[in-house]
């Protein structure tokens, strides 16, 4: 038992008043995946927690840029560790908690390692430039880290030994993995005693999916070419037995998410208490929260790119439930202010763009199946009917003209024990340049990104992996090619023809060429009322090599500016 101090006790309240006046805050939580009472705290001390949350803690959640050092007695005494990432269930130092200091990072790169695949149980995190040179210094210990959540552009070095000893086995790793034991397996699961935190720079697979979306980034939803995932959160990385439908996934949403996911399905249903996702037959035996799995993007987008927006859709198996609608709105709240919402019972806004998401300061937004049904006691969740259609690949003829300016199409894979309807990486791409949104896809497994005939790969219309060196160079600009798996190409300013995008939304090339700033001047020039101008998506990509000549290149207006990727550089693009 921990002994209470006044002195702590004022500290506890200012702890607490602080919290509702600022965003980087810890919220601790009486149970597993953010369930039962809920004690949030600003950044400061708090040597004694108090009777009421001491040795109550299951789990915990961070916002904005706050970790938490948390120690088993009172006075910042016996076992400790720090917290950085979202953490859903927690082992040691389980209802175990008396004391903490709240910081803020100085970074979004950082990684945690977790007692058990999922991430699940307690972590133990550092930031970059950090280190730990003995686990046995932090309440996880020695030889017992099985999963681990990378954020942001970081590279964790880790060591068989203590004191990063490089005579004995260590490796480095970039990306989030749920099970140690399996990606990247070796020695790593259960035999980690120290590690190390240091910033990197972008692999050429996160640069092409950094310049992939910087061209939809100011398109309308409606028209983005965006990677997607199907039943996003069925998957063995949260539920270990076999689940009864068989599982659409094998990689936890941070996973997906890191391969360059930003279209998740959750299937959503009401809970005793909190809204549940499950998949079919699985509920009431193989489910989890969805608070759980926001908690896990919110880990992810700590770390994100700036122009990273991730949206889901939500199937809803709610019913008419209003006690359901409920639980979901307390959730949609409980994600904080990264989430974008609109008036209640209106569906996506035709001209809603990424660009307006993040200029509002948002990450994220929501819509959801079953027309209006609930609509009334959900303001955070926007409507998808008028929004989007949905075929599904058994159904999809991928060579089969689908382009609608007005409708997101989005076609999803069933992959698992009972149904082999999927999608391979070639008719992936044939289908997004005939104007399918999104696929998405089941079993998502690394090979989709990495190799050159992965089924995300693939969908990289824009630009490659394999074109992405000095990608952000002050002067880079894109060129658009006619003929290649990719429809452009990095290169630096040069005399070439322009993209001219006319109002009716056809393109046409210029017969004047020159360097890639007078393109603003040309198009108008030559055809009147036109836009020197950029595909903002495969269909469009397709289009315009239609009219370019065979084995040739033009300018195109997407380029570097202040060290970003833009569409529309030189002039406003045309309407979309």
């Amino acid at each position: 038992m921990k002994i209470k101090t006044l002195g702590c006790c004022l500290l506890l309240a200012l702890g607490s008043q602080a919290a509702s006046a600022q965003d980087n805050k810890v919220c601790f939580y009486e149970h597993p995946e953010y369930q039962g009472s809920e004690w949030c705290y600003g950044q400061g001390d708090v040597g004694w927690i108090g009777s009421s949350p001491n040795d109550r803690i299951s789990s915990i959640r961070l916002y904005g840029d706050a970790y938490v050092t948390i120690y088993e007695h009172g006075s910042y005494g016996g076992k400790k560790t720090v917290v950085m990432a979202n953490t859903y269930k927690m082992d040691d130092l389980d209802d175990a908690i008396s004391s903490f200091k709240v910081r803020s990072r100085e970074s979004g790169n950082f990684a945690c390692l977790f007692e058990h695949p999922g991430f699940r149980g307690t972590p133990v995190c550092l930031e970059e430039g950090q280190s730990a040179s003995d686990l046995n210094h932090f309440a996880l210990g020695r030889n017992k880290a099985s999963s681990m959540i990378v954020a942001g552009k970081s590279n964790v070095e880790v060591f068989e030994y203590p004191e990063f000893n490089k005579g004995k086995k260590y490796k480095t790793l970039t990306r989030s993995t749920s099970n140690l034991e399996k990606r990247p397996g070796d020695w790593l699961e259960d035999n980690i005693d120290s590690f190390k935190v240091s910033a990197r720079s972008a692999s050429a697979e996160e640069l092409a999916l950094d310049i992939n979306e910087s061209l939809g980034y100011r398109a309308p939803v409606r028209q983005t070419t965006v990677l997607a995932s199907h039943n996003a959160f069925n998957s063995t990385a949260y539920f270990s037995a076999q689940l009864i439908p068989g599982p659409n996934h094998r990689r936890a949403m941070i996973e997906q998410l890191q391969l360059g996911v930003r279209f998740f399905e959750l299937d959503v249903r009401a809970g005793s208490n909190y809204l549940r996702v499950c998949h079919s037959t699985d509920c009431g035996q193989k489910e989890t929260t969805m608070r759980r799995m926001l908690a896990e993007v919110d880990s992810w987008l700590k770390g994100a790119d700036d122009n990273d927006v991730v949206f889901f859709f939500l199937q809803d198996d709610i019913k008419g439930d209003n006690k359901g609608y409920q639980q979901l709105q307390k959730d949609i709240e409980w994600m904080g202010d990264s989430v974008y919402t609109i008036s209640s019972c209106q569906t996506v806004p035709m001209d809603l763009t990424f660009e307006q998401v993040r200029q509002s300061g948002k990450r994220v937004f929501f819509y959801k199946s079953g027309g209006s049904t609930g609509c009334g006691t959900i303001p955070g969740v926007m409507l998808g009917s008028g929004f989007e259609k949905n075929i599904g690949v058994a159904s999809i003829d991928v060579n089969r003209d689908y382009t609608d300016a007005d409708r997101f199409l989005r076609s999803q894979e069933c992959h698992n024990h009972f149904c082999h309807d999927v999608v391979s990486a070639d008719e992936a791409r044939v289908g997004i340049e005939n104007g399918v949104n999104a696929f998405g896809l089941d079993m998502l497994e690394e090979s989709d990104l990495d190799k050159s005939s992965g089924r995300l790969n693939k969908q990289l219309w824009a630009v490659g992996p394999e074109d992405t060196y000095n990608a952000f160079a002050h002067g880079r600009i894109a060129v658009f090619k006619s003929t290649g798996n990719r429809f452009m190409k990095l290169a630096w300013n040069q005399d070439l023809p322009y993209a001219c995008r006319l109002s009716n939304g056809s393109w046409q090339i210029s017969s004047g060429s020159g360097q890639v700033q007078q393109g603003a001047s040309v198009c108008p020039s030559e055809f009147p009322g036109s836009t020197f101008d950029v595909p903002l998506n495969a269909a469009e990509a397709k289009q315009l090599r239609k009219v370019l000549g065979t084995h040739s290149t033009t300018h195109i207006n997407f380029a570097v500016d202040s060290g970003a990727w833009k569409a529309g550089r030189w002039n406003d693009l045309g309407s979309r």
